[in-house]
């Protein structure tokens, strides 16, 4: 826990808790942060400074903090008059008054007033070790459609079908739909409707998966739901996915009306040939019309005797042969078309599965856990077993980098990369908290940071974009910069653009080696790229985002390292 909370805590300086808890809370978009002391006493509500002094320790995760002194995060059902304490809005927020639907579990409840949250629980220690505190945040789902338009985004990356999204996500309290990006008839959200008792049933009462095909609203889905579990293991809401059906029933009609026109052609051509040559060859004829019946009624790769004592007709009967030889070639085709639309088919609802599996928290929780582990939260650790956890934790890190590279690279490669401007700090928004992120990697390779960037600089950027740049830069000063060496941050003011350095002491990159550097999937064959796993993605992705807020980056190699500059537009 930051040394500013002990200090405050010990010396009662509430002001300089409510001044760095509420940076902590807008930085992390938390619609909740409480301190209590040791005993559960709440001493200050970042969203409601008037309420303070009341008792939490009969929270479930306050509870286990203050008895275990362990990190503890889950969903939660937070009551109504928890929430009007906790802040101004969030109980209306949370409000939601049912909507007659079909098919639900019958129910004589009219609204709900309480609210799904996922929350987290921290101990806070005094320099001793003895606990002082316990700092508590979290947010409010009921009506929170950015976490459900992020697993849409994740999962189906905005694809669309005839205008209407491919794929959709909803949050359930309960057996109540709170957050979704499912549209009703008007176009609106449609929260405030219910599950089908068929559902219920499954998962609320069993706590199993459902996945089948359903009516969603207006349209048919392929569908997976899947039980949310509070910390003590009980189900308290449903998390759904669901696939749009119709591209699917659609692409298997143009194919059945594609075979259908083929048969359609081929027995229009025999018809006009028997009709043409039908005094002269009838009996040849005859067995061309039996084999496109044949041919109609699915035999295809039919042959006819080509052998017929006419010229004419022996090079109908090849061409006959030909045809149906392709049609039978065609129909194999289709029929490897429909066995990969059924893989992948069922590859949506494998993927699915696996997010609904993330957004229960798994990886998150892993991480957490690895680390508490790791760092003898759970008790003294021998070295092996330090060893094997370190390289589980660093592999964790790793996981969480790749997929963030990968889907930057989708949104590039999709022209998706949009911006949103404003006006940012480029030392306290962007590389403090870049800096602030890889902490724990400086500590450990016992680096110097020098932080000479100017305090007034400002820009005009998207901050998250700008921060994707930031934490690529300092993370490579970091792994390829020599144990105990230096990462030094400059900036210079050029009148309408701003420039930024980011040094670090390493083995300078050779003249040949430059023009690799920001290509996609490329990494120089250098013993430190040996060493350290990578995707090549990161620079290739930074130059992408420089190059869209109209700036350059590019690498200047020192006498005993390498500086990474870029230029952007300063802001007005």
């Amino acid at each position: 826990m930051r040394f500013f909370i002990k200090n405050a805590i010990r010396d009662s300086d509430i002001e300089t808790i409510r001044s760095e808890l509420e940076k902590i809370r807008k930085r992390e978009s938390l619609d909740i942060l409480t301190l209590t002391d040791e005993n559960g006493q709440v001493i200050v509500r970042m969203r409601n400074s008037s309420v303070n002094g009341d008792n939490q320790s009969q929270d479930e995760l306050v509870s286990r903090v203050l008895s275990d002194g362990e990190i503890v995060a889950g969903t939660v059902i937070v009551p109504s008059e928890e929430l009007i304490k906790e802040g101004a809005g969030l109980a209306e927020q949370a409000y939601i008054k049912f909507i007659p639907t079909p098919k639900a579990k019958p129910s004589l409840e009219t609204e709900q007033t309480s609210g799904m949250m996922i929350k987290a629980a921290a101990p806070v220690f005094g320099y001793e070790g003895s606990l002082i505190g316990v700092l508590y945040g979290g947010i409010l789902l009921n009506r929170n459609y950015k976490v459900v338009d992020r697993i849409k985004e994740t999962v189906y990356e905005e694809v669309k079908y005839k205008g209407k999204d491919i794929g959709t996500a909803t949050i359930f309290q309960g057996d109540l739909r709170v957050s979704t990006n499912v549209k009703a008839e008007d176009g609106s959200r449609a929260i405030g409707t219910r599950v089908s008792e068929e559902v219920y049933e499954q998962v609320l009462i069993k706590g199993l998966p459902w996945i089948d095909r359903a009516f969603v609203v207006t349209d048919w889905y392929k569908t997976a739901y899947e039980p949310i579990k509070d910390v003590s293991g009980r189900v308290v809401g449903i998390l759904y996915v669901g696939t749009l059906e119709k591209p699917f029933v659609d692409m298997a009609k143009s194919i059945f009306l594609f075979f259908l026109v083929i048969v359609f052609v081929s027995t229009l051509l025999a018809s006009v040939f028997a009709l043409i040559l039908a005094g002269v060859v009838s009996r040849p004829l005859t067995h061309m019309l039996n084999a496109t019946t044949k041919l109609s009624e699915g035999n295809l790769g039919y042959k006819v005797n080509i052998e017929t004592g006419t010229m004419e007709l022996n090079m109908l009967a090849a061409s006959f042969n030909n045809m149906s030889s392709r049609l039978d070639e065609r129909e194999r085709s289709l029929k490897i078309s429909n066995e990969k639309l059924a893989v992948l088919n069922n590859t949506y609802i494998d993927l699915v599965s696996f997010v609904s599996h993330e957004l229960k928290g798994i990886l998150g929780s892993t991480i957490v856990n690895a680390y508490s582990v790791r760092d003898g939260f759970f008790g003294v650790l021998n070295s092996r077993q330090r060893k094997a956890l370190d390289s589980v934790t660093k592999n964790l890190d790793r996981l969480a980098g790749t997929v963030k590279k990968f889907l930057n690279l989708s949104r590039i490669e999709k022209g998706e990369l949009g911006l949103n401007r404003t006006e940012v700090c480029l030392r306290e928004d962007v590389f403090n908290t870049s800096l602030e992120t890889f902490a724990r990697k400086i500590v450990e390779k016992q680096m110097e940071i020098i932080n000479n960037i100017q305090p007034q600089l400002k820009v005009n950027c998207d901050i998250d974009l700008l921060l994707i740049v930031a934490n690529n830069l300092v993370d490579n000063a970091i792994n390829y910069g020599f144990e105990k060496g230096k990462v030094i941050l400059n900036s210079k003011d050029l009148g309408e653009r701003v420039q930024i350095e980011v040094y670090n002491d390493s083995r300078p990159i050779r003249e040949e080696e430059k023009a690799r550097l920001f290509r996609r999937f490329s990494r120089l064959d250098v013993h430190e790229q040996k060493r350290i796993k990578g995707t090549g993605l990161g620079l290739f992705v930074a130059k992408e985002i420089i190059a869209k807020h109209g700036g350059d980056i590019w690498v200047e190699p020192k006498e005993n390292g390498n500086s990474f500059i870029f230029q952007i537009e300063k802001a007005l």
